[in-house]
């Protein structure tokens, strides 16, 4: 079988994936050049598995909803405006979510400890949860763009993830489409 592009991720309310969107909205520069997430796409990156086998998701899937059931929802907020690298090299633009206590690393260190052992690469640089709003092509030298960016008022949001989701990611010349390969649920503590 022909390896597909997946990665693991926190999907957002539908509700603020409509504020980031509005937000980026508000401070879009026409001469700059930058490929801006669709709204629907709009999510928290977990781990980036890159060419996986189809015939192994299954299962992988089976462990992977165990180890998500084990945890409860996650509470987050997001927080300011950021670019990596840095506002002299602007590459991604993104809103920085923040999490409430420590589940969300806990459930992260986990997570990697699993993918490691089914042999899916893992960063271990420390995890910076964000959610990524833009990627630069260009910027005009004489754009304020990075600066009213960087200087963007973001408004308090807080939210709660009930599941994560495993994306396959297929690269077209309009961009990435994502089509959701499974849902994992955390434990809300229903036993429906």
């Amino acid at each position: 079988m022909t390896p597909i592009r997946t990665f693991l991720a926190l999907p957002l309310p539908r509700k603020l994936k409509g504020y980031l969107f509005t937000l980026a909205d508000q401070i879009e520069d026409t001469s700059d050049m930058i490929n801006w997430v669709k709204r629907s796409n709009i999510h928290i990156t977990l781990n980036f598995l890159g060419d996986t086998d189809p015939a192994l998701i299954e299962e992988h899937a089976n462990g992977l909803e165990s180890l998500v059931a084990s945890f409860p929802p996650l509470e987050i907020g997001i927080t300011d405006t950021g670019i990596f690298p840095h506002a002299n090299d602007p590459r991604v633009l993104w809103v920085g979510a923040a999490p409430y206590d420590n589940k969300l690393s806990q459930f992260k260190s986990r997570l990697n400890e699993y993918l490691k052992q089914l042999g899916y690469p893992v960063d271990y640089r420390k995890f910076q949860p964000h959610i990524t709003l833009g990627r630069v092509k260009t910027i005009s030298r004489h754009s304020s763009f990075i600066h009213d960016f960087l200087a963007e008022q973001v408004n308090e949001i807080n939210f709660e993830i009930t599941e994560m989701k495993w994306y396959k990611s297929t690269l077209t010349s309009a961009g990435a489409v994502y089509g959701e390969i499974k849902v994992f649920k955390f434990n809300t503590g229903d036993q429906t």
